[in-house]
Formats: structure tokens, C-alpha cells, sequence
């Protein structure tokens, strides 16, 4: 066999390999977008019934805070419940408002960064435990109310009452500079990192990871 035969031969298999290649990875583009989309839309669905289940603990709220406006301790409960799940409700529409607006014609790595940042919602339910840990009597105080119509603050030591205040005031300013480090951008953060590793889900430990390769690409 000639060498023009043989680089004609080499030629054609390149040719047909760089097909089969470039057909296999559209392939693959196209089973990544595909299942991209199924977790958006299940992520739509799940931030709506967030939005939902957020909407009704308002109106329940609401409601608590009126109907006991005359005792000034639980419309104060009701009011401080109520301003967490305003943020949590805020939240969840933003998270569902970026679910639908992402756009499939861009790059599947842009698509997939939009994605895994509504994936780390959960950072946020996070943050809000730590945040109201400071008033976390008020839960109970509505909660015995709400449902067992008991009032629990009249058995209360007063004192108590005054050094907890004081207290969890006190130490505001340091848990806002907790929270505001609790973040996927200080994962090189020893504590950051363990604190996420223990108390994140599996689905949100896959999306700080993600976007904290994203973000080490960028730069």
C-alpha cells in the first residue's frame, strides 16, 4: 500500500473518530441538560410549597398577634416568629423567582452555577436557627399558647427573664459576624468548612463544592 493510500486511510479515520467524538460529548451535553432541567424543575416545586407552607405560618401569625394584642409579651413572640419566617418566606421566593429565570441556551457550567446557588438554599434555614437562637423562647411562648392555650411567661423568674435579655444582646453583634462567615466563599476557613460538613445536607455539601471550584476557576 502506497503512502498516499495509507494518509488517505488515517485521514478518513480521523475524520469518522472526530465525529463519533463530537456526536458522544452532545450527547453527554445533551443527558447533562436534560437531567439539569429535571432538578429545576423539582426545585421549583419544592420552593413553592416552601412559599406556600411560608405564607399560611404568616397568616397564622398574624392572626396570634392580633387576637392577643392586650398581652404585650405575646404579641412580642409573635411578632419576632413571625419576622423569621417573613425571611424565610422572602427567601424562598427569591430562590423560586432565579428556579425560573434560568435560561437553558446559556453554557451548561452557567447553568449548572445557577443551579447549585438555589441548591445551598438550605444555608439559609441554617443561618436563621443560629439567628433566633437568641429568642428562642419566643417559639415555645406562641407554640403553648397557640395550641394548648396555656400562656407560660406569667411562670417565668422575672430576673431570669432580664439577665437573658442582656445577655443574648450583648452577644448580637459577634453572631452577625458568625453568620456573615458562614458562607461557601470561607470554605478555606477550617471552622467554616467542619461547621458546614456537620450540619449541611449532602445536596448542599455538592453545591458548596461546586461553586467553590467555580469560584477557584474564576480567579
Amino acid at each position: 500500500m502506497e503512502d498516499k493510500e495509507i494518509r488517505e486511510l488515517f485521514t478518513e479515520y480521523n475524520s469518522k473518530l472526530d465525529s463519533v467524538l463530537s456526536l458522544n460529548k452532545a450527547s453527554l451535553e445533551r443527558i447533562k441538560l436534560e437531567n439539569t432541567k429535571k432538578q429545576a424543575r423539582f426545585i421549583l416545586v419544592k420552593r413553592s410549597i416552601e412559599v406556600a407552607f411560608f405564607l399560611l405560618v404568616m397568616v397564622i401569625l398574624g392572626k396570634f398577634t392580633v387576637n392577643h394584642w392586650g398581652k404585650l409579651h405575646l404579641v412580642v413572640s409573635g411578632i419576632l416568629v413571625q419576622f423569621f419566617a417573613l425571611i424565610a418566606l422572602i427567601g424562598s421566593i427569591g430562590q423560586l423567582v432565579l428556579a425560573a429565570q434560568v435560561d437553558y441556551a446559556k453554557p451548561i457550567v452557567e447553568i449548572r452555577e445557577k443551579i447549585e446557588k438555589i441548591n445551598i438554599h438550605s444555608l439559609l434555614f441554617i443561618k436563621l436557627t443560629f439567628l433566633s437562637a437568641p429568642v428562642w423562647w419566643a417559639y415555645p411562648i406562641v407554640a403553648l399558647t397557640y395550641f394548648f392555650n396555656f400562656d407560660i411567661f406569667p411562670y417565668l423568674d422575672s430576673a431570669f427573664v432580664y439577665r437573658y435579655v442582656i445577655i443574648n444582646a450583648l452577644l448580637l453583634i459577634p453572631l452577625l459576624w458568625f453568620l456573615k462567615k458562614l458562607s461557601y466563599k470561607n470554605l478555606h476557613i477550617e471552622w467554616v468548612r467542619r461547621l458546614l460538613d456537620i450540619l449541611a445536607s449532602n445536596n448542599t455539601k455538592r453545591a458548596v463544592e461546586f461553586l467553590r471550584d467555580i469560584e477557584e476557576f474564576k480567579k
